[in-house]
């Protein structure tokens, strides 16, 4: 059989960080999708085609243990991490493809750059989650349990396990499970941080938000990695910053649930303040330059709140507001200024499966 799979990107718009420390985060799945297509082929031949990593098809083989065997040279195979980590989580599930079974594997996470700059930098919108998303449930296709991919609670953990590993063990997992569900979720780590949880929410009606492109790519593990080291000698400033976060966020999903517009404005307010003042005190660059500037043209908007979505330090910050008009009219100064917003809407439906059967020549 042929199989096509795709999962969107997302976006954390409150709760980054303490999330980590079991507060929930409110995450927005957004219409760019990454997209693998996989492909049956005669003999024993696999090869991947990812034009975002690798410009050639890169060959590999199924072993008699399930492994990828890699017929690449080192750079291009460490490029190819990510494949290799979700084709290995499979074998310790007990779903990777036969040994000696030929694929042909193309994925497509192009619509995660800025394509209007010639660097093509990254946008911030979790490409690696989605990618390990939509190519684990196309192999668990593959092997007939597609009624098995489309079971959230299933799944959730073990892709976040496998996501996790790509990772070197970091991550709390938020972008993996709005990858997986879609639209808009309250999303937790329970127990201790052993089990996530995702739950639906309803999005005001006169709650509006546009997201606005910081100019540059940031990354999240150098971020939790200076966070961590400032935390071994500052616990109980770090706990309590944390812990207000958390009461942020919490109060947070509570207005969303009972589609208060207004709470949701004054805690996303609140949490931003917090935000830039944890910055501030560890050393993570949260508010960078960039985004200190576009806070600042919010801010002479009366009733618009600007802040970082995720980790901060670059990609993607999310401007909210009750009023349209005024929102309209910092999008326009900021684009005069030279932030640019980025057309971003909610993808209701996470992961998407499609099977075909092979038609022999």
């Amino acid at each position: 059989m042929n199989i096509a799979a795709s999962a969107p990107g997302k976006l954390v718009l409150l709760g980054e960080y303490a999330v980590l420390e079991g507060a929930p985060a409110v995450a927005m799945a957004v219409d760019r999708r990454a997209v693998v297509k996989l492909t049956a082929q005669p003999g024993s031949r696999c090869e991947v085609f990812a034009p975002d990593v690798l410009k050639a098809r890169t060959p590999f083989s199924i072993g008699s243990n399930g492994l990828p065997d890699w017929q690449a040279a080192g750079a291009d195979a460490a490029r190819l991490n990510l494949v290799d980590e979700v084709l290995r989580g499979l074998a310790d599930e007990g779903l990777a493809p036969a040994a000696g079974s030929g694929f042909h594997l193309a994925l497509d996470t192009s619509a995660f750059f800025d394509t209007q700059n010639a660097e093509r930098p990254k946008l911030g919108l979790g490409s690696s989650a989605a990618l390990t998303v939509a190519l684990a449930m196309a192999f668990v296709a593959r092997t007939g349990q597609a009624d098995d991919a489309a079971s959230h609670v299933s799944w959730l953990p073990r892709l976040l396990a496998l996501h996790r590993k790509f990772q070197g063990g970091q991550g709390s997992g938020v972008d993996v499970a709005t990858s997986l569900v879609g639209g808009v979720i309250a999303y937790q780590l329970n127990d201790g941080g052993t089990t996530p949880t995702a739950r639906p929410l309803t999005w005001p009606a006169g709650l509006h938000q546009r997201f606005i492109w910081s100019g540059r790519s940031a990354s999240t593990p150098k971020f939790l990695s200076i966070l961590r080291a400032w935390r071994l000698d500052h616990e109980a400033e770090y706990r309590t910053r944390m812990d207000a976060l958390s009461s942020i966020a919490s109060a947070a999903v509570e207005a969303l649930a009972a589609g208060d517009a207004a709470g949701f404005l004054s805690c996303a307010s609140s949490y931003g303040n917090d935000l830039r003042a944890l910055g501030l005190a560890s050393g993570v660059s949260i508010y960078s330059e960039e985004h200190v500037a576009i806070a600042a043209v919010a801010a002479s908007h009366e009733g618009v709140i600007y802040k970082p979505c995720g980790a901060g330090g670059g990609d993607v910050g999310v401007l909210f507001a009750t009023d349209p008009e005024r929102l309209t009219a910092a999008v326009a100064q900021l684009a005069a200024a030279g932030f640019a917003s980025v057309p971003l809407a909610v993808d209701v439906t996470g992961l998407r499966i499609a099977i075909t059967e092979s038609v022999e020549a």
